[in-house]
C-alpha cells in the first residue's frame, strides 16, 4: 500500500526558530510594558467621599492630572506641581550620611526603579548616587519624598569614556506608593520615533552655559527631534570621534533647536525626554534619557539622548527579575 504526500509542510530551520523566538520575546515585552502603563495611569485618579450625604453614595473618582498641554516658552519654563510626577532628582555623596549634591535627573518607571543615564550612577568628584527625591519641583522646598538606593545597575555594554549604551537603573530601598504627585511614566514601545517631531525635556540643570550651578526649580522645554544625518554632521570632530567612533547611531536620539536657545544642560543628565500619550490618559512615554551635548542652547549644538526603545528588553529584564 502506498500513500501520496498531498501537503508539503516545510520544516523550520534553526534560524527560523530563532526569528520566531525573538519575535515572541519582543511581543511579550511590549504587551507587559503597555499593560504596566495602563495600570500606572490609574494613580492619577483619587477617591473622594461623595458630597451627597446619602448612605449609598460611596466615593467619587476624581482626576488630578497635572499635564499642561500648552506651547512651551522658548528656552524653557518652570514645571507645575503634578505635571511631571515621574521626575526624579539624584543626590550624590561619599556616603548616604554626608551632605548631598543633587546633580542628575531620572524617571520613575515602577514601584522600585529609576531610569537614568549610566554615567549618573557615580561621579568622580562627588561619589556614588545615594538618594532619590520624587514629587519635587523646587529643591529648596520640603515637598516630595526621599528614597535610598539599594542597587546601581549600569547597562552591561556601557564602557566609558564611550558615550554608547549610556543608560542605567537605580533600585530604591523601598517601594514607592503612587499618588497624583508621584507615579511612573510609561516606557516607549514605538520603534519609529520619527513620526513624532517634538518631545519635552525636563530637569534641574543649568539655565545657561555660563551658569555656575543648576536650577532650584524643575524646568521643561520642548525640543525638535533631529534626524541622524544632521546630528552626525554636528558630532564629527576628532575629539568627539574618541568617544563616538561610530558617530551618533540609532541607539540614540538627537534633539534640540539648531538655531539655538532651547536645550538641556549640565545637571540635566539622566533626566527624561518624553512625549504626552493620548492613551492611556494623563501619561507620558519616555523616549530618551539625557546623555551628552556640546554647548547648552548654542546654535547647531543639539543634545544626544539614549533611545529608550532600543534598551526596552534589558530594562524589563532587570525590573522583572
Amino acid at each position: 500500500m502506498s500513500f501520496k504526500l498531498i501537503y508539503h509542510v516545510p520544516i523550520p530551520k534553526i534560524n527560523d526558530y530563532r526569528v520566531i523566538y525573538i519575535f515572541l520575546i519582543k511581543f511579550i515585552i511590549t504587551y507587559f510594558t503597555k499593560h504596566e502603563c495602563m495600570e500606572y495611569s490609574k494613580a492619577v485618579n483619587v477617591q473622594y467621599d461623595s458630597p451627597l450625604l446619602l448612605p449609598t453614595c460611596g466615593k467619587n473618582s476624581v482626576s488630578e492630572c497635572g499635564i499642561v498641554e500648552v506651547p512651551l516658552i522658548v528656552g524653557g519654563t518652570k514645571a507645575a506641581l503634578k505635571e511631571f510626577p515621574h521626575m526624579a532628582i539624584i543626590g550624590f555623596g561619599v556616603s548616604n550620611s554626608t551632605p548631598l549634591s543633587w546633580l542628575c535627573g531620572g524617571a520613575l518607571i515602577s514601584e522600585w526603579f529609576i531610569l537614568t543615564a549610566a554615567h549618573c550612577l557615580r561621579t568622580r568628584d562627588n561619589g556614588h548616587s545615594q538618594k532619590v527625591r520624587l514629587g519635587v519641583i523646587n529643591l529648596k522646598s520640603n515637598e516630595g519624598r526621599v528614597y535610598g538606593i539599594s542597587k546601581r545597575i549600569p547597562h552591561p555594554n556601557y564602557t566609558p569614556p564611550s558615550k554608547y549604551n549610556d543608560i542605567g537603573l537605580l533600585k530604591l530601598d523601598k517601594a514607592v506608593k503612587f499618588t497624583a504627585y508621584i507615579r511612573p511614566a510609561c516606557l516607549n514601545t514605538d520603534p519609529d520615533l520619527q513620526v513624532q517631531n517634538k518631545a519635552i525635556a525636563t530637569g534641574f540643570g543649568k539655565l545657561s552655559y555660563e551658569a555656575e550651578s543648576g536650577s532650584d526649580s524643575l524646568m521643561k522645554v520642548e525640543l525638535n527631534i533631529i534626524p541622524y544625518t544632521q546630528c552626525q554632521s554636528v558630532f564629527n570632530t576628532q575629539q568627539e570621534k574618541k568617544f563616538l567612533p561610530q558617530g551618533v547611531n540609532d541607539l540614540m536620539i538627537c534633539a534640540g533647536e539648531l538655531t539655538g536657545g532651547k536645550d538641556t544642560c549640565q545637571g540635566d543628565s539622566g533626566g527624561p525626554l518624553q512625549i504626552v500619550l493620548s492613551d492611556p490618559y494623563c501619561m507620558y512615554s519616555l523616549v530618551g534619557v539625557t546623555s551628552f551635548g556640546k554647548f547648552c542652547g548654542f546654535n547647531n549644538s543639539p543634545a544626544v539622548y539614549t533611545r529608550v526603545f532600543s534598551f526596552l528588553q534589558w530594562i524589563e529584564y532587570v525590573t522583572w527579575s
